[in-house]
């Protein structure tokens, strides 16, 4: 937790539930409309020029999530505030008016881009419509754009159909970068991506969050980019956070039992040890039908009766280490 930062994102208690078609028959039985419980209850705050990880199982609400703080989709519950406005429930104008200040790199570089516009005009016609800068400034700005994502003018003429997947990640951060927003989601921005290219868009990430103070939320499955760029991570499990510290404590001490089977779990970068530790055992449950008490309890080696009624609540274990769980495995 960087408290010396000014708070800017703060979620409380959010929840994304969609519901679910009933069939003919559970319609004339008139039976309960079942949720698909996506964010459940999640609570935690950024704080700018902060690089939040997010982490979690494939399925555990990750993306939903962030598409949710960003008004992609309408909250169920909860309030999300940015820069101290609650902007849960903002409609029309006002919600225009505020998509400058949150921006996307997509997952996918392929179908981020509008395939029949050119570099140039992806990126012009942001500063057009927010009105950035004015008109006769726009060319410099669109260089300066893509001389910051490693790119050159050169290619402003061209589509993104004539370039590789890396390239393309480039134009789509040059173009979130656009609006100089308060607040970036990274979406597996290199999940995407070969081998070879995924490291020179993380170091490109983290060197424009260094240089522009950037405060972002980090999403991705691979844990070893986790640790090199940022500054806290949240775990995810099933819609809800287990638990939330500074990027090193949870990697060399996770208090959760899942977040310690997600380390252990990660491959080791020694050439020497390519063995792993055991990994997490069955399926998650399903986010329609939850189960009771600790949702992390049918597949928790350190299972006990309380788990299995009662929901724990998120509580600080350590200075800025936050953890839901009845026993944490440190203390």
């Amino acid at each position: 937790m960087r408290e010396d930062r000014p708070l800017l994102l703060e979620v409380e208690h959010l929840c994304k539930w969609f519901p679910q078609k009933q069939s003919i028959v559970e319609m004339l039985q008139k039976k309960e409309i079942r949720q698909l419980k996506a964010v459940n209850d999640v609570s935690f705050q950024l704080y700018k020029g902060e690089n939040l990880g997010l982490v979690g199982e494939s399925g555990c609400g990750k993306s939903t999530l962030a598409r949710t703080i960003l008004r992609l989709y309408e909250p169920t519950s909860g309030t999300v505030r940015l820069n101290g406005q609650d902007i849960s429930h903002l409609r029309g104008e006002a919600l225009r008016r505020l998509r400058p200040q949150m921006q996307m790199i997509f997952q996918d570089p392929y179908s981020s881009l509008n395939p029949r516009m050119s570099v140039y005009d992806t990126i012009a016609e942001m500063l057009k419509v927010h009105k950035v800068v004015s008109d006769h400034e726009i060319p410099a700005r669109v260089e300066q754009l893509l001389m910051m994502s490693g790119l050159s003018m050169d290619i402003a003429q061209r589509f993104p159909g004539e370039f590789s997947g890396g390239q393309r990640q480039r134009i789509g951060i040059a173009r979130a970068l656009s609006l100089n927003p308060a607040f970036i989601v990274a979406d597996e921005p290199v999940s995407a991506l070969d081998v070879s290219i995924q490291a020179q868009i993380i170091n490109l990430l983290a060197q424009l969050q260094r240089e522009l103070d950037l405060t972002v939320l980090f999403i991705s499955h691979d844990l070893r980019v986790v640790r090199h760029i940022t500054h806290r991570v949240m775990v995810m499990y099933l819609g809800s956070n287990v638990e939330v510290g500074p990027t090193e404590e949870i990697f060399a001490r996770p208090a959760h039992p899942y977040t310690q089977v997600l380390t252990k779990a990660a491959p080791k970068l020694d050439p020497l040890n390519r063995q792993r530790d055991y990994a997490i055992e069955g399926e998650p449950p399903s986010p329609i039908n939850t189960p009771p008490g600790c949702k992390f309890h049918p597949r928790c080696p350190f299972c006990t009766d309380t788990c299995r009624t009662q929901v724990p609540e998120l509580r600080e274990i350590s200075p800025g280490h936050l953890c839901a769980c009845h026993k944490p495995l440190i203390v």
